[in-house]
């Protein structure tokens, strides 16, 4: 009775089409039969969590290692019934054998997973590998004995070999011998034996047994003489293999008759794998999760679809219902959120003809069945559902003919059942209660079979469209309303569940809107009295209300989003600020460091130039010593901070003024040295040289003007001069000359040791003024005097 039961329920609510949708995923009948008899529950309720356990752990398995592979199990089936005679041909054996492969590849894959959920399965799950290693050496997949399955039958084919290699060449020695009684067709078989096509009109001339004659009469197929010993010897091999191949044939199946319990339970095992597997499979088709039915009293679906409303399963609903799925694969489907109200057992749903409420009742009790089964629902994360130890449905029309029951006989009869067996474990789903008699009366009983229900403690879910229902609901302590949304501005329902009222049925909007005379309309509004209109006009004001108090929750949320974004952001830079201070320490003992190996660096690289300057008893001129003293001194800060103002107000773009005449534009500072562009060029001068002038205007780059204070020599005479010396004259005199707009100078340096020369030379290569320098003619001073070429000032 139980059994029926259970496949009714899956009836209602449609389960069976499910399982159909899940069987298509199947890979073997065996394995459809087990998805099939899924209609009937599982009793125990540790086995259905146990159902979704094993269901998660072969998804995972599919994900890492690819799908199951269960090929050829159906073929070996028949072969596995009590009262099938045993298999005596090689394909069938060959169906056994890959029946025992498959086995134990599974096996391997299992024992490879080391998942917990697979050890029941292993435990019932026969270990095939031996069987697999002592017939798959005899047995080729294409059904042939291979020659090493027994000694006797590897020496009988040898003997074959052997035996045909020498009919063949006696054959060819007699057809080279009778040219002109053969013909030209190569030897071939007749009646199992070897022969030679002869031409008819010359049969006489060979001497041998006629084994057949052509169709047309022409060719006679003769065994000569001279091989039908040789022929005798090739048929006795071919029958002691026929004979071998036999007894290893039945020696394999007697093989097969050994193992056949194992077998059997290994079908068994393999079936429910590839239920289970068609399961996950259906799960990814439908981005589904597997959800452990859990204690306590908590139910809730989010973003639940009906897998056979839902569009992503509209091409598979074609394939396994054909015809029958008439469903536009572009139709928009809602998704059910649903959530058991809190300290409710019993939930009223309420609203519109066509508004979705059927659907919801249908929906969770899918859901339910589909999650008792261990099936992936169709729902997203955060879905929750009890455990119930019996579920009962009651949708749709109850009437029967036969049985002499109306509508409503049928649905009291149904009552009836329920209230024999509900109880605290009992989901029940009861759509349009207390309609189908006098509304008054079917109100009344409502109440009391919801009430009883409450007192019970089972999870209750109905559908009704008695507001007297509706409204008992909301005094009730336990019972909690539910309506399906309606937008009054296009008047259609939206299929959206909102908790905590009740609907409206808005019987006269629908009939309004399926044309309806607006007479009968407002006879129907009279008749039915001021205290429904005033109920209707409440319940109207109630979801306004609902609505803006909607609105008022999702611009707080917005707000609070926005308030809990900036505090997180707050934190992440409080935590960064932090994370710098305890840092900070550190950098800037890291920074000191290597400030100090910099001015290491520098110092020695100076101390290396006045050693080595000094091993070659070479002067340095001021402005070098200057120079190498600066780069010594010289700190460099670190990427991203400003330079240090010189002292005395000098930072890069003053106007200054040149102590040897002429003024330029401050461009940057080092230590002592400054750096002055003068006429396009930049020169290295002393700070002590400088005067300040002015900062240029903002936005307008000033023209220089270089005005000669006094007339400037032409020629500087250097001899006599200590190396230092002369190097700072010779600098200071270039300046002054390239200040003045000279075109070019003439330094006299003598011949003497040449280290005058030298050092004029090396001071012409630095100087920025510089443009060329040479030696005159002999006759003006040769080796003895400079001519050197200034850049032009102007």
């Amino acid at each position: 009775m139980r059994a029926q039961s259970d496949r009714s329920l899956a009836l209602e609510l449609e389960f069976d089409k499910i399982l159909e949708l899940i069987a298509a995923h199947a890979r073997t009948c065996v394995g459809r039969v087990v998805i099939r008899d899924l209609a009937t529950p599982l009793e125990d309720a540790s086995g259905r969590a146990r159902s979704a356990l094993l269901t998660i752990a072969v998804a995972d398995l599919i994900e890492e290692d690819g799908m199951l592979s269960l090929a050829g199990v159906d073929e070996a089936v028949p072969w596995l019934d009590e009262d099938a005679p045993p298999p005596s041909e090689p394909r069938d054996l060959v169906a056994l054998l890959t029946l025992a492969r498959r086995v134990a590849a599974i096996r391997r894959r299992l024992e490879a997973s080391e998942n917990e959920e697979f050890v029941d399965i292993l435990s019932r799950l026969a270990d095939t590998r031996e069987l697999v290693d002592r017939v798959a050496p005899k047995l080729a997949r294409d059904g042939t004995i291979a020659d090493n399955a027994s000694p006797e039958l590897g020496r009988l084919r040898r003997e074959i070999a052997r035996a045909r290699s020498d009919v063949l060449a006696e054959l060819e020695a007699v057809r080279r011998g009778n040219r002109e009684v053969v013909t030209d067709a190569p030897p071939t078989m007749r009646r199992d034996r070897y022969c030679l096509p002869v031409r008819s009109s010359a049969r006489a001339q060979l001497a041998g047994l006629l084994l057949d004659v052509s169709a047309r009469g022409a060719t006679s197929f003769v065994e000569p003489i001279g091989v039908v010993e040789l022929n005798n010897r090739l048929a006795s091999a071919f029958a002691g293999e026929a004979r071998e191949i036999q007894r290893i044939l039945q020696e394999i199946a007697r093989l097969f008759a050994e193992a056949r319990d194992d077998l059997v339970s290994a079908v068994e095992v393999l079936a429910e794998l590839d239920a289970v597997q068609a399961k996950a499979l259906f799960g990814r088709s439908v981005e589904g999760r597997v959800v452990v039915p859990g204690e306590g009293r908590e139910l809730v679906l989010l973003a639940a679809r009906h897998p056979l409303l839902d569009q992503r399963l509209h091409t598979l609903r074609l394939q396994v219902f054909g015809e029958a799925e008439r469903r536009d694969p572009d139709h928009r489907v809602v998704p059910l959120s649903f959530r058991m109200p809190e300290g409710a057992d019993v939930l009223v749903i309420s609203g519109p003809n066509a508004g979705g409420k059927t659907v919801v009742l249908k929906t969770l009790g899918l859901m339910v069945l589909m999650c008792r089964a261990g099936i992936p629902l169709p729902v997203d994360e955060g879905t929750v559902i009890p455990e119930f130890d019996h579920i009962w449905c009651h949708i749709g029309d109850e009437q029967d003919v036969g049985a002499d029951l109306s509508t409503f006989s049928g649905a009291m009869a149904a009552t009836a059942r329920l209230l024999e067996s509900a109880g605290p474990e009992t989901l029940v789903l009861f759509d349009e209660l207390g309609t189908g008699t006098d509304p008054l009366e079917g109100a009344a009983l409502g109440c009391a079979l919801l009430e009883e229900l409450n007192r019970r403690g089972g999870m209750t879910v109905v559908t009704t469209h008695l507001a007297a229902i509706a409204l008992s609901a909301s005094a009730a302590d336990g019972m909690e309303n539910a309506a399906m949304e309606f937008d009054e501005d296009s008047e259609r329902p939206t299929y959206t569940l909102f908790m905590g009222r009740p609907g409206r049925s808005r019987a006269l909007e629908i009939a309004r809107r399926m044309g309806v005379s607006e007479s009968v309309l407002a006879r129907a509004r009279e008749l039915l009295g001021g205290d429904h209109l005033e109920l209707d006009r409440w319940l109207r004001r109630l979801e306004t209300l609902e609505q803006e108090l909607e609105a008022e929750r999702v611009e707080v949320g917005e707000r609070q989003r926005l308030a809990e974004r900036a505090r997180r952001e707050a934190e992440r830079e409080l935590e960064k600020l932090e994370g710098e201070r305890r840092e900070l320490p550190e950098i800037l003992a890291s920074e000191r460091e290597e400030l100090r190996q910099r001015a290491k660096g520098r110092l020695d690289k100076a101390m290396a130039t006045l050693k080595k300057a000094t091993e070659e008893h070479e002067a340095l001129g001021r402005r070098r010593l200057q120079k190498l003293r600066d780069d010594a001194m010289r700190l460099e800060l670190p990427d991203g901070e400003a330079e240090v103002v010189a002292p005395g107000g000098l930072e890069e773009g003053t106007r200054v003024r040149l102590a040897f005449g002429g003024e330029g534009d401050l461009r940057a500072v080092r230590g002592s040295q400054a750096q002055v562009e003068v006429l396009g060029k930049k020169l290295w001068v002393p700070i002590t040289e400088l005067e300040v002038l002015k900062k240029p205007p903002p936005r307008r780059r000033p023209q220089v003007r270089v005005v000669a204070a006094e007339e400037t020599a032409r020629e500087i005479n250097i001899i006599g001069l200590d190396s230092e010396r002369a190097r700072e004259d010779l600098e200071r005199f270039l300046d002054q000359a390239f200040t003045t707009g000279a075109p070019s100078v003439r330094v006299v340096h003598g011949h003497g040791a040449g280290i005058l020369r030298k050092m004029v030379a090396d001071v012409c290569r630095s100087h920025p003024a510089v443009r060329g320098f040479r030696h005159p003619p002999q006759h003006l001073g040769g080796s003895g005097a400079t001519e050197v070429d200034l850049e032009a000032s102007g």
